[in-house]
């Protein structure tokens, strides 16, 4: 009994510990130039707002950007899908439909999965009426 108690104790560690991601909602070596854009105001007109967040792969092995995952379909993604050597940098180009939005403040979490886990970046503002 005590060595089946040894074994699931083993195995539920094991995934604690491997498949964690750091306190700050970032893989490892996966370094953002900034995890939150504050759009401010935004007019609920039909005209798309943009930014970009640049990712750098700090790790000891090519990153690739798998996906990014947005919470709205007011917001899109667009990234480059090839492979980031040691070093290199990308950039995520997040574009807000404004006329897709309701008003007020809004707060959208966006997942960035790569090849050593998935980050979090955030996009947040307030939508008014013209």
């Amino acid at each position: 009994m005590k060595r089946l108690f040894l074994v699931i104790f083993m195995v539920l560690f094991s995934f604690l510990a491997f498949g964690q991601e750091s306190k700050s909602g970032s893989v490892s070596g996966v370094v953002f130039d900034k995890k939150v854009f504050d759009f401010g105001d935004v007019l609920r007109e039909n005209k798309n707002y943009t930014c970009t967040f640049i990712v750098e792969n700090q790790t000891d092995k090519p990153l690739v950007l798998l996906s990014v995952k947005t919470s709205c379909s007011c917001l899109k993604a667009n990234y480059l899908r090839r492979p980031l050597k040691v070093g290199q940098s990308s950039e995520i180009t997040m574009t807000l439909e404004a006329g897709k939005m309701e008003q007020g403040v809004f707060h959208r979490v966006v997942e960035v999965h790569t090849n050593a886990g998935v980050s979090y970046i955030t996009v947040r503002g307030n939508s008014i009426e013209k």
